[in-house]
């Protein structure tokens, strides 16, 4: 008997949907933490004298930590489980948010954003691949927008934090929330969060039949008397030679690519749209309400995708994002210094942008087998994040040097045509390459029917 198929065919029990619901909550550090120096960022740049490019290092800070993370600590999770990766990153974002709010100076504040990164960096992909592997494939592809949406919805509620208390408490209160609610995290997931049973089938670690059987125990299903055989994929194989070798590498090279492009253009409009906003305006407030709109179109993107995808193949939806979140970005620098049309446009602008990363996350998994599904796609985040970091630093650069906002959002918008391009050319190797291309990956037409 297949376990893991069998699993994948049956209903979602109770058990499932607490795990992704947990997961979807998790996430919720990730927006919540790119989003943090943003809506800090007027009120500390004032109080700190803070000098746009040393600005941008700092907004940057946290992406190189969460490049860090995806790259090197990812890849523990196919090798000791997604559930210790997942709390040792907790574990490590609440150290950095603590860290981060006691700063007294710009590089002490930079360090602590690289650590509260690499907590981030190896959460994501562990997170990402762990709701794929507990969901159905019927429900996968709801399941994966939901999860999504946990992004953009952790920024929102920073956003409404920030406007809520920086004001009469200084930047430092949003951190205090910050803080709070990953050592709460914390507590919560030593307790509920459970190991991959696709990780105990596959990796075999000690008491594998005793933690299957249990996980069995919790969705309902038939308990096992003997661990089935090992699949072909992974004796096949190493994680590195399936992610990179022949066609596979062209593979993720352009996701990579596609990510990489993708995310430079959302960090650039996550961090700098407040600060670019309150500036044009002369108005702190209405860039912090920009700000908040834009991940709030984030979320309603995830959702709306999710929807969508059940009718449209998610590559296919993938790349009409990412063309239209391109024109969103001219129209933006040609409406943002008119306050209602720019806070409608900004809406549009995080549905699309935050879509296009739903789409990449459910991408991913779909490309790799178990013993390489975490480390595939967290290299995929970390090499998109070691792109994004160059995006609000240049963005920096470009205003010391007399660049006007409104022609920096085209040059952005150019970044996301490629990377439609980029998805395309990976799904023309993908069918070029056949059956073989998906062998011991999860389903591709159910996984593609969902963000």
């Amino acid at each position: 008997m297949d376990i893991l198929a069998n699993i994948r065919q049956s209903k979602m029990t109770w058990f499932q949907n607490r795990t992704v619901a947990l997961a979807l909550v998790l996430v919720l550090v990730d927006g919540f933490d790119v989003a943090v120096m943003a809506f800090a960022a007027p009120a500390l740049s004032a109080e700190w004298s803070i000098d746009p490019v040393t600005l941008g290092y700092l907004l940057s800070a946290g992406l190189i930590g969460m490049a860090a993370g995806s790259i090197f600590l990812t890849p523990l999770a196919d090798r000791i489980g997604r559930r210790p990766l997942a709390l040792l990153g907790m574990g490590i974002v609440t150290i950095g948010m603590v860290g981060a709010l006691l700063s007294t100076d710009v590089p002490q504040l930079i360090a602590f954003r690289i650590i509260t990164g690499i907590g981030v960096g190896g959460m994501t992909a562990t997170l990402n691949v762990l709701v794929a592997e507990f969901s159905s494939d019927k429900r996968r592809g709801t399941v994966m927008g939901i999860y999504a949406a946990g992004f953009g919805i952790g920024a929102t509620l920073c956003g409404i934090f920030a406007g809520l208390f920086i004001p009469r408490f200084g930047w430092q209160s949003i951190f205090i929330v910050g803080a709070v609610v990953s050592a709460l995290l914390l507590i919560a997931s030593l307790k509920m969060l459970p190991e991959s049973l696709d990780f105990l089938v596959n990796k075999r670690p000690a008491n594998a039949m005793e933690k299957i059987n249990a996980l069995l125990g919790s969705m309902g299903q038939v308990k096992i008397d003997e661990l089935p055989p090992v699949p072909l994929q992974q004796t096949r194989q190493g994680v590195v030679k399936e992610v990179f070798a022949g066609s596979a590498g062209f593979r993720t090279i352009m996701l990579w690519v596609g990510y990489g492009l993708l995310t430079s253009g959302y960090y650039f409009a996550n961090t700098w749209t407040p600060k670019i906003m309150a500036t044009a305006s002369g108005d702190k407030s209405l860039g912090v309400t920009v700000g908040t709109i834009v991940n709030f179109g984030g979320i309603i993107g995830c959702l709306v995708f999710g929807l969508v995808a059940v009718f449209i193949r998610s590559r296919i939806l993938l790349t009409i994002t990412l063309f239209a979140a391109a024109v969103s970005f001219v129209v933006f620098a040609q409406v943002m210094h008119l306050s209602a049309p720019a806070i409608g446009v900004a809406f549009v602008l995080g549905l699309l942008t935050t879509a296009g990363l739903a789409g990449f996350y459910a991408l991913s998994p779909e490309l790799y087998s178990p013993q390489a599904r975490v480390t595939g796609t967290g290299w995929m985040i970390g090499s998109g994040r070691l792109v994004s970091i160059a995006a609000p630093i240049l963005v920096g650069y470009l205003i010391s040097g007399g660049w006007a906002a409104k022609s920096i959002f085209p040059l952005f918008a150019g970044a996301l045509v490629l990377s439609a391009v980029a998805v395309i050319a990976l799904s023309m190797s993908q069918r070029k390459a056949g059956p073989a291309a998906t062998e011991g990956t999860l389903a591709p037409q159910e996984l593609s029917a969902g963000s």
